[in-house]
């Protein structure tokens, strides 16, 4: 795992155990953001030792061809991940914000998929 991931897991995890150093509530979003990062920057590190070409399209073409060509279950697990914490990421004064659970899973979660990326760029 990169070191750019592993330091936004990190920060996301003290966040998740001490909520108060993110003031006005706002420590859900921050989360999001945080672990959403760590998951962009394990897609960044896998595409630019695995298939550079890949690194310059879309987010959604990544997920695309990493469910297409490389794995189809990685690409899936990655492809979910990626769109519920842009979805959470976002606020809207309708939507709840993202629950300490939800936040944690999602962690675990990126986690080990990045883990994945990186055994398989090796």
């Amino acid at each position: 795992m990169s070191h750019a991931a592993i330091h936004r897991l990190d920060v996301a995890d003290r966040i998740l155990h001490a909520p108060d150093l993110v003031e006005d509530g706002a420590w859900p979003r921050a989360c999001t953001w945080l672990i959403r990062l760590a998951l962009e920057h394990g897609l960044d590190d896998f595409w630019a030792t695995h298939r550079p070409e890949v690194a310059e399209v879309s987010r959604r073409a990544q997920l695309l061809t990493l469910t297409r060509t490389i794995d189809s279950d990685l690409g899936s697990r990655a492809t979910v991940l990626w769109y519920a914490l842009s979805q959470a990421a976002h606020h809207h004064a309708y939507e709840l914000a993202p629950t300490g659970a939800e936040l944690r899973t999602w962690h675990t979660d990126v986690h080990l998929l990045t883990e994945d990326l990186r055994s398989r760029s090796a």
